[in-house]
């Protein structure tokens, strides 16, 4: 199935018509018909006006076909709060494991180089006791 048959079928599922559509994407009358009919394509800037006139298609169905058709709705209000602060929650425990992981490599790092400064001392302690 093709993108514009795909974005046909997502119209007609919520009973949106032609008309409707292209009145709100701003394109001009018959745009959807000449693109069924294969005499174009469909550009970015028309995407772009898609996603933005009905944010609840999903552009990852649009072009590919996978996955689900429409995205959830969106929580508002208070469950919105709340969405918001597991995502941010989410990302701090994501990034605070990072830096823990990237310290870890450090540590080991710095261990490695100290060993081996304590390595060149007594070597040259031992060199200069030879010495005297």
């Amino acid at each position: 199935m093709r993108l514009i048959e795909r974005l046909e079928h997502f119209l007609r599922a919520n009973g949106i018509t032609a008309y409707a559509f292209e009145h709100a994407c701003g394109l001009s009358n018959g745009y959807l018909a000449k693109q069924l009919r294969g005499r174009g394509s469909v550009g970015s800037d028309i995407i772009e006006k898609i996603k933005y006139n009905y944010p609840e298609l999903s552009i990852v169905w649009l072009f590919t076909g996978k996955g689900q058709m429409e995205i959830p709705p969106q929580p508002t209000g208070q469950e919105s709060i709340y969405v918001e602060l597991r995502e941010e929650q989410a990302l701090f425990y994501t990034a605070k494991d990072d830096v823990i992981a990237l310290l870890k490599k450090q540590i080991v790092q710095y261990e490695s180089s100290l060993a081996e400064k304590d390595k060149i001392i007594r070597l040259l302690e031992n060199r200069s006791l030879l010495r005297r």
